[in-house]
């Protein structure tokens, strides 16, 4: 199946349809006693939560007949985020405790099931802020198709929060945290010439501002949506100094350094998150022409400024998540030994915050 990505536009959803226009209801699943269940998969949902209007029901479907279920995605008085899954008399419940209540930017959260391994994963990250936050469950349930179908078609009695922007459904467990950010056929500069990006391998040497050739320890590659927080942003040659456009996702950063950088910022060259820049001329929201878009990046010992196509851009950060096994497992590192999770002590470079960034606009175009 792979993932059904969906946009809400107003408060209803498009018709349900899969990649590639295929709808939905062709997909096969497992059945049992005339039921329809997912075994193993992802729902991903992103919106926004006004803690002053107290609880609120984010999603809520019933599924009758041979499934007898109840799905609901809430939060309460406290700020708890709660995910709760009834088949018949049991019941698998997850909540995140009081985190919500503390990010004032727009979340995505991912309830993602696997029945083989008897987990369930519960996570809220805010894309803007790099927040993230998990609870996690023994689980035996499948998700019922009939409560996958009656969300994304919203059929009554199913509650969707006009609140929600987006809403997907994967029949994979869809990673979180770090999300690669430069999108295929873009050329990264080696020592031996430029590369497409998806070309290169671990332990390939990449040409660094810091430090010179540096090896990739590790390469994190993901087909994510076009829609929602996801939709990828067209940086625009000349500008920036590109040799061509590239598409990269909103939270890749770009360095500035120049005098007014200095002037502003009493520093040689900072960090701006690409989002901060769309201005619809040197940065443009990419159309959603295709469904989804494949998206790479490196990971190298330290926090690295790489070039792309001309352009000064950040490698992948991670921080000391080395120190958080149980999270690192969730993530795109999940694949790399967690002795071999390098500590990122501090960013490459000064990050503008989106107040400092609007300061630079009027430069952005250079």
């Amino acid at each position: 199946m792979g993932m059904v990505w969906l946009a809400k536009k107003d408060t209803s959803f498009p018709a349900l349809r899969g990649p590639n226009d295929v709808p939905l209801t062709g997909f096969d699943f497992p059945t049992a006693s005339g039921a329809r269940f997912l075994d193993c998969g992802s729902l991903i949902v992103e919106t926004t939560i006004d803690q002053t209007s107290g609880p609120t029901t984010l999603l809520h479907s019933v599924g009758g007949g041979a499934t007898n279920s109840q799905f609901t995605l809430s939060t309460d008085a406290r700020g708890n985020l709660n995910s709760d899954l009834i088949i018949g008399e049991t019941a698998c419940h997850l909540s995140i405790t009081g985190e919500t209540a503390k990010i004032h930017a727009p979340l995505r959260i991912t309830l993602s099931w696997n029945v083989q391994n008897n987990t369930a994963l519960l996570s809220v990250e805010a894309p803007e802020h790099g927040a993230l936050c998990q609870a996690e469950t023994q689980s035996q349930l499948p998700m019922p198709m009939e409560i996958i179908e009656a969300l994304l078609a919203q059929t009554p009695p199913t509650k969707v929060s006009a609140n929600i922007t987006f809403m997907g459904v994967s029949d994979q467990i869809e990673p979180v945290g770090f999300t690669p950010s430069i999108a295929e056929k873009s050329l990264v500069e080696t020592p031996s010439g430029h590369m497409p990006i998806e070309d290169l391998l671990c332990g390939d040497l990449v040409t660094t501002h810091d430090n010179g050739p540096q090896p990739v320890r590790w390469i994190c590659e993901r087909s994510v949506p076009t829609r929602g927080l996801f939709q990828p942003l067209r940086l625009r040659a000349p500008f920036f100094g590109l040799t061509q456009d590239v598409l990269v996702a909103p939270e890749q950063r770009l360095v500035f350094e120049n005098p007014e950088v200095e002037y502003l910022f009493g520093v040689e060259s900072v960090l701006v998150e690409a989002r901060h820049l769309a201005n619809n001329i040197s940065v443009i929201r990419e159309p959603t022409m295709v469904d989804s878009i494949r998206l790479f990046q490196l990971l190298f010992d330290n926090h690295e400024i790489i070039t792309v196509a001309g352009c000064p851009m950040e490698s992948l950060y991670i921080g000391q998540i080395a120190e958080h096994p149980e999270m690192l497992k969730s993530t795109l590192l999940a694949g790399l030994p967690p002795v071999d999770v390098p500590f990122h002590k501090e960013i490459a470079r000064p990050l503008l915050r989106i107040y400092e960034a609007m300061a630079l606009q009027s430069g952005a175009h250079h």
